[in-house]
């Protein structure tokens, strides 16, 4: 037999595969809603910075653990120094470029509250999700009968 390369090479074949079922689905709501997208923006921003600030309360409590773990509290300092004047700042940002109030929220409070909440439901689900596939995977394993043991004779 002979060997045939294929016309593609691997990589090239999962990028398609990674890339065109997004982009279907992509172009199915692009076409199936009247202005593209409506909202989008604000939609991500409004993410963008829930995220940010979740996220930098979490490494600022890793950088208060490690530098109570070194002994030295006031290392980390500049590293929080930085993260508290990158969040201010790209909160900032987003906020002078326009309206970011959804759902008729009527502060910033009330919408980034609203998005915290939407954070932690998704978070909970992702979670049930994983334990209830880990449980049925479990349960798969288990429940199989067990293999006999057979000794062959020398």
């Amino acid at each position: 037999m002979t060997n045939v390369p294929s016309s593609f090479p691997v990589p090239a074949k999962l990028l398609f595969w990674a890339v065109a079922p997004t982009s279907l689905l992509l172009g199915l709501a692009a076409w199936s809603v009247s202005p593209p997208f409506q909202d989008a923006l604000v939609r991500f921003t409004n993410s963008m910075l829930t995220s940010f600030t979740l996220f930098s309360l979490m490494l600022l409590l890793t950088l208060l653990v490690y530098g109570d773990r070194r002994k030295r509290p006031v290392a980390p300092f500049f590293g929080m120094v930085l993260s508290v004047a990158a969040g201010s700042a790209l909160t900032y940002f987003f906020l002078s470029q326009g309206d970011l109030l959804m759902e008729d929220n009527g502060s910033v409070r009330a919408q980034a509250l609203s998005n915290i909440i939407r954070f932690a439901t998704t978070l909970v689900a992702m979670l049930v999700s994983v334990m209830v596939v880990a449980g049925s995977l479990f349960s798969s394993l288990m429940s199989a009968p067990p293999a006999p043991v057979v000794f062959e004779e020398e």
